[in-house]
């Protein structure tokens, strides 16, 4: 049942890639790297499909992987990149409105790109393309991935500056930010819960009422003040959004001179938050 659901997932997240190619990107001729970007830019210079031709790209990269890196890309991997490819093609069969102004398509495709790629991460597959071009240019220059990914892209990018134009080089840089951000909202989710460390003279007095009224679990580090030279208790806590004001009026009330740090905890798992199998 899960590897039905996963690649239902695989799939729902290959539609939005294809929406936000052949509904925003490609009409406004927004490279935002990867095979993607590249069919793109083919597509302008040769009228090749944009779905075949990532498809195409995309076969002798997937070899290349398995050959250099071993076979650990596995059905999904294949399986996204098939499904992304045909719905390019079949979308467009269906005459779907296109966006020409280049500002909106650069943040909405972005958004759906983004989207699309973090559903189809979140169920363990992937759309091949410069992601496994990147793992073997990691392997052969010891950089890690995201450098690699980020000079392969960068490559695409500039190539359509030269083609193009490099204003719309500029947009499909945003594109990239765009897609990163909106990857990480469905990996990580909206950011509902805080993470605090408490410096306090009173830190028993503090992580007992955090445990009563607040009803949330307290962690207790032991470090010692450079200056001071002193050994002292540090609190540590996570709690929800809504229960910041209450936290903070619990430190202010047992000692007004206490030193509080605040975080956004992306993701919390566990006991009071969500569970490991969301």
């Amino acid at each position: 049942m899960k590897k039905i659901i996963d690649l239902l997932g695989i799939t729902l997240g290959a539609v939005l890639i294809a929406v936000s190619i052949d509904v925003f990107l490609a009409p406004n001729k927004l490279v935002g790297g990867g095979v993607s970007g590249i069919a793109i830019i083919l597509y302008y210079i040769f009228r090749s499909p944009v779905g075949i031709t990532m498809l195409l790209l995309n076969m002798p990269i997937f070899v290349l992987g398995i050959k250099i890196l071993g076979s650990s890309f596995g059905f999904k991997t294949l399986y996204g990149t098939f499904i992304l490819s045909l719905f390019v093609d079949l979308l467009n069969l269906f005459k779907l409105p296109v966006i020409k102004d280049p500002i909106i398509a650069t943040v909405y495709g972005g958004i759906l790109g983004g989207l699309g790629l973090g559903i189809v991460f979140k169920y363990g597959g992937s759309t091949g393309g410069t992601d496994i071009l990147a793992q073997v240019f990691s392997h052969f220059t010891g950089l890690n991935l995201g450098q690699s990914l980020l000079i392969i892209d960068g490559i695409i990018v500039i190539s359509a500056g030269f083609i193009f134009d490099f204003v719309l080089a500029l947009y499909a840089l945003l594109v990239i930010f765009i897609q990163g951000y909106s990857i990480d909202l469905v990996q990580q989710g909206l950011s509902y819960t805080k993470a605090a460390l408490i410096f306090s003279d009173r830190p028993r007095d503090i992580g007992e009422k955090i445990l009563k009224e607040l009803g949330r679990g307290v962690t207790v580090f032991y470090g010692m003040g450079l200056y001071t030279g002193k050994e002292r208790e540090i609190l540590y806590c996570v709690v929800s959004q809504s229960e910041v004001g209450r936290l903070k009026e619990i430190i202010h009330k047992s000692d007004p001179k206490a030193f509080v740090v605040i975080t956004p905890a992306h993701e919390v798992l566990g006991e009071g938050f969500k569970s490991f199998k969301q």
